[in-house]
């Protein structure tokens, strides 16, 4: 038997009467929302407000960042002077879109500039010393990273051997001891650094290009040149960030809503190019670039080179993004493809394996899977089974792959504890990736295993689901609308909100897609339709009164209006 679900616990937080109260007189809010933007540390209406209303002004100059002037005394001579500029980056989506932007923002300055994505199954990860060659080969005089390079010693250590300079900026954790022998190292979660640590890696590499521009403006660089508009780069930001999903709060949040408005100026013929094949009209949102964009562009790192999509996003011709944006939606086909069948070959192992269906992480190797899918279906694993997944594919005695974490168990600190076993690791709390002998497999499971029961409920306890306010259907109105709007972007740190709806009458039920569940709502003469997925094995008859754990999103489907995705339903007064 497949292995199933698990139970989700109800979980539905304390109201905040008084102070919901306040901040929705102060701001004329619906009860409801002012209790979720209580619950998250918005209280006070200056906040609440500052939340609301994300703006590029909210935003500090980039002098704090450490390293950044270390930095300015490699790069702002080498650009004066008319040097070539080599940029490595990483072949995920945010490596691609990082090493866009810092290309595009040098060649706007006046740089020389040359870059080099590494491709997964040659290079493995991060800035290796093939890149620092393929980079010296091309003609770079200086190297800068970014998305990587912050545990890279060897690739850093053969560019400086070949003459190269390199200024890293990255975002993942910094590994313990001396940092990489770079002149320069730009990362958020350095000991010494107090500047956003959520960034993603094109977020660092948007506030170094800040910085850069900074500091060439006041050697007098640009004269007659203009001046780079990097609002014009918040697209790729948007893209970037979304897709390598890091918390949406903060720096992330003003910056994915700023990108989002330029995405949806149109102003990228590559990007406008990817929205056509996707299937993807009107103006965008998070959810789009996560599930739309992103994995198109991750589709050309994950199955063969990075370099159709870096292309994509600096061309300039349309006729040539459109080519370009049809290749990567092809080949994010074949990824599909390949992910469902991996993922089923996971599921049929952890149910043949008693060890496996009560591991609290589950560890599981198979030769011929391919790398570059193991981290999505890893993700389909947690989502699927409610607990962590390590996926690797078997190659010549050695075990490479990919991690995803549910909150609560931080993922690359838990391979930190254990890198005895491993030869190489790096990542963030909810994603890392591996590389170990075969035969330590066995530890590294035991190891993980131990890790997460320390860190996580049991399984029988299953997964709790927060429910953030309880309302009733009357309160799920159209008018809701623009205030979900406010809300939004919606992600890691800021989800949309789960609310309970109690006692409401199901009209129709029927099952759509592989599995889903289809219902119409009523309730004191309010009907709201709903989607579930993977509920369609819950379906309750027409007639009968249900108790609901949804979200209202915007749906454009059919017209705009508001529906309800249900994360669970019982039957009515068992919350």
């Amino acid at each position: 038997m497949l292995p199933s679900s698990p139970p989700r616990s109800w979980l539905l937080k304390d109201p905040t009467p008084r102070r919901a109260y306040n901040l929705a007189s102060e701001l004329n809010l619906p009860a409801w929302v002012a209790q979720v933007l209580c619950h998250r540390g918005y209280a006070d209406p200056a906040l609440a407000q500052g939340f609301l209303e994300p703006s590029l002004g909210q935003l500090p100059g980039p002098e704090s960042m450490a390293g950044l002037e270390s930095a300015l005394k490699v790069l702002v001579p080498a650009i004066q002077t008319g040097q070539v500029i080599g940029v490595a980056g990483d072949y995920d989506a945010d490596g691609v879109t990082a090493t866009a932007l810092m290309v595009d923002f040098l060649r706007q300055a006046g740089a020389t500039v040359v870059w080099d994505l590494p491709q997964r199954l040659r290079d493995g990860y991060g800035f290796s010393p093939g890149a620092a060659q393929r980079l010296s080969q091309a003609g770079a005089q200086v190297a800068v990273t970014v998305d990587c390079g912050i545990s890279d010693f060897e690739g850093v250590a053969a560019a400086r051997d070949l003459g190269l300079p390199v200024v890293v900026t990255d975002h993942h954790q910094v590994p313990d001891g001396p940092l990489v022998p770079a002149e320069a190292v730009i990362n958020p979660h350095q000991a010494c650094c107090r500047f956003a640590p959520h960034l993603a890696g094109v977020g660092v590499a948007f506030y170094v290009a800040a910085g850069l521009r900074a500091g060439l403006r006041q050697v007098g660089h640009f004269g007659q040149r203009p001046l780079p508009n990097l609002r014009n780069s918040l697209d790729l930001v948007a893209v970037g960030t979304c897709a390598d999903v890091v918390p949406l709060l903060d720096h992330n949040r003003i910056l994915v809503n700023e990108g989002l408005k330029v995405l949806n100026e149109g102003r990228r013929v590559g990007l406008k190019a990817l929205c056509q094949v996707a299937g993807i009209k009107g103006d965008l949102d998070a959810r789009d670039l996560g599930f739309g964009l992103a994995p198109r562009l991750n589709a050309a790192g994950r199955l063969q080179s990075p370099d159709m999509a870096l292309e994509l996003l600096l061309c300039q011709d349309p006729a040539q993004a459109a080519h370009l944006a049809a290749g990567l939606d092809r080949l994010n086909r074949q990824r599909r493809g390949l992910e469902g069948e991996i993922f089923q070959e996971a599921l049929d192992m952890v149910a043949g394996d008693p060890v496996q269906a009560q591991a609290r992480c589950l560890v599981l190797a198979h030769p011929g899977w391919h790398r570059g899918v193991l981290g999505i279906v890893a993700s389909r694993l947690v989502e699927r089974l409610g607990r962590p997944a390590m996926l690797l594919a078997l190659e010549d005695g050695k075990a490479v792959g990919s991690g995803r974490s549910l909150p609560g168990f931080h993922m690359q600190r838990a391979l930190a504890g254990l890198a005895h076993l491993l030869d190489h690791f790096g990542g963030h709390a909810l994603a890392a990736g591996a590389t170990l002998a075969a035969g330590n497999l066995p530890h590294l499971a035991r190891g993980l295993h131990q890790a997460a029961s320390q860190q996580l409920p049991s399984l029988e306890q299953g997964i709790g689901l927060e429910l953030e306010a309880e309302v009733g259907l009357k309160d799920l109105g159209p008018e809701l609308m623009p205030v979900l709007e406010r809300l939004a972007p919606f992600g890691p740190g800021n989800p949309e909100p789960v609310l309970a709806c109690r006692g409401v009458e199901v009209g129709q039920a029927s099952l759509v897609g592989d599995g889903h569940l289809r219902l119409e709502v009523r309730q004191n003469g309010r009907r709201l339709k709903g989607i579930g997925f993977n509920l369609g094995a819950r379906k309750p008859s027409p007639g009968s009164r249900v108790d609901l754990a949804c979200t209202p999103r915007i749906s454009t489907y059919g017209g705009r209006h508001l529906e309800l995705v249900l994360e669970d339903l019982r039957p009515a007064s068992q919350l």
